[in-house]
C-alpha cells in the first residue's frame, strides 16, 4: 500500500478576548492560520493581519496517527504583520492519515509589556467647555463589568465634539463606518466606531463611539499627544452620545484595563472621577475653534443624514 496523507481539520475557533468599555467584540480575526501542504507533512502558518501584537495559543483536542514537530500546547508571540510557521504535522504512520482537531487562541497586546505609571494622559477632546464623566471605576457600574472596562470612562459630549489623541502612539486600527444610531440593543454591540492608539510601552487606549466617516487617521500612523483623531459620535451599542476612552494592557494573556490619570491647566494630574467634569486647556480650546468651528445643528439640516459633506461642514474654521 501506498503512503497517504489524509489531514482532516474541524472548524478553528478564534476566542480574542477584546472586551471593551460596552459588549464590543472585535469585527474580524486578527490572526489567519492556514494550512500549507507538503510531500509528506503539513504546515500550519499564521498570520497577523493586524498591528498590533499577538499571542497565539493553539490546543490539541481529538486527533489519530499524528506526529508533530513541536509539543502542544503551540504557543507563539507575533508582532503587526508578522507571518511565521507555528508547527510541522504528519502521520505517525506513514501508511495511514491522519485525523486533528484543534483550537486557536488569540489574545492581542505584548504580555511583557509593562504600563508606565507616571504618564498623565490629556484630556481627549478639544471643546469651549467642559464635559461630565458619566461613568467611572469610583462611581457605579453601568456597562463596565469586565477586567477589561473596570476603570474606562464615559464621557457625555454632543456629537460633533472634536476627539484628540490622549497620548502618543501608533494608530494600529480604524473602524469608521457605522451610523450614529446607537442603542442598547445586541445588534448593536460590533457596530461602534473607534481608534486603537498602541502606546510605547505596549499598553493602548481605545476612544470609541465616534462619529461616522469622521476619522482624520488611518492605521500605522504615528500621532501626537494633542493631534485631532477624529469627532464624537453615538455609534454602536450607545444609549446617549458620548466618548469611551480607556487604557489596556495584555497581563499574562488576559486584556485588563489600567487606572490611568488625566491631566490639564485647571487641575493637575488627577483621577477621572463620577459626575466628574473635564476641562481642556486654554490652548486645546483654541485649537478646537479651528477644528471644528460649526455645531452639528448648523451643519446637519433636518431630514438630512450625517455624510462626507456634513464632516467637511464640522471640521471647517
Amino acid at each position: 500500500m501506498s503512503a497517504r496523507t489524509t489531514f482532516f481539520l474541524l472548524p478553528v475557533f478564534l476566542v480574542t478576548p477584546l472586551c471593551i468599555a460596552e459588549p464590543i467584540q472585535a469585527r474580524n480575526e486578527p490572526v489567519k492560520i492556514e494550512t500549507v501542504k507538503g510531500v509528506s507533512s503539513n504546515t500550519l502558518l499564521a498570520t497577523n493581519t493586524s498591528r498590533m501584537p499577538v499571542t497565539v495559543t493553539l490546543q490539541l483536542s481529538n486527533f489519530s496517527n499524528l506526529t508533530s514537530s513541536k509539543p502542544w500546547p503551540i504557543q507563539a508571540q507575533m508582532a503587526g504583520g508578522q507571518t511565521m510557521e507555528l508547527v510541522e504535522i504528519a502521520a505517525a504512520n506513514r501508511q495511514f492519515g491522519y485525523t486533528m482537531d484543534y483550537s486557536s487562541h488569540i489574545v492581542q497586546g505584548d504580555p511583557s509589556a509593562k504600563h508606565d505609571a507616571s504618564i498623565s494622559y490629556q484630556i481627549p477632546f478639544v471643546a469651549p467647555q467642559g464635559f461630565q464623566v458619566l461613568q467611572a471605576a469610583d462611581g457605579p457600574q453601568f456597562t463596565h463589568h469586565t477586567v477589561a472596562t473596570r476603570y474606562a470612562v464615559d464621557i457625555d459630549m454632543p456629537i460633533g465634539t472634536t476627539v484628540v489623541a490622549a497620548r502618543a502612539g501608533q494608530v494600529v486600527e480604524v473602524v469608521s463606518q457605522f451610523a450614529d444610531d446607537g442603542r442598547v440593543e445586541q445588534a448593536y454591540i460590533d457596530r461602534a466606531n473607534y481608534v486603537r492608539i498602541l502606546h510605547d510601552d505596549g499598553s493602548w487606549a481605545d476612544y470609541f463611539h465616534l462619529m461616522q466617516h469622521s476619522a482624520q487617521v488611518q492605521a500605522g500612523m504615528r500621532v501626537e499627544a494633542g493631534q485631532v483623531l477624529a469627532l464624537s459620535g453615538n455609534s454602536g451599542y450607545s444609549s446617549t452620545p458620548h466618548l469611551h476612552f480607556h487604557v489596556q494592557i495584555n497581563q499574562a494573556g488576559t486584556i485588563i484595563s489600567l487606572p490611568f490619570r488625566f491631566r490639564n491647566a485647571h487641575d493637575g494630574v488627577f483621577v477621572p472621577r463620577y459626575q466628574s467634569w473635564l476641562i481642556p486647556d486654554t490652548r486645546a480650546v483654541n485649537a478646537s475653534k479651528t477644528k471644528a468651528g460649526k455645531t452639528l445643528r448648523e451643519c446637519l439640516p433636518s431630514g438630512k443624514a450625517v455624510d462626507d459633506t456634513v464632516i467637511r461642514c464640522l471640521s471647517a474654521s
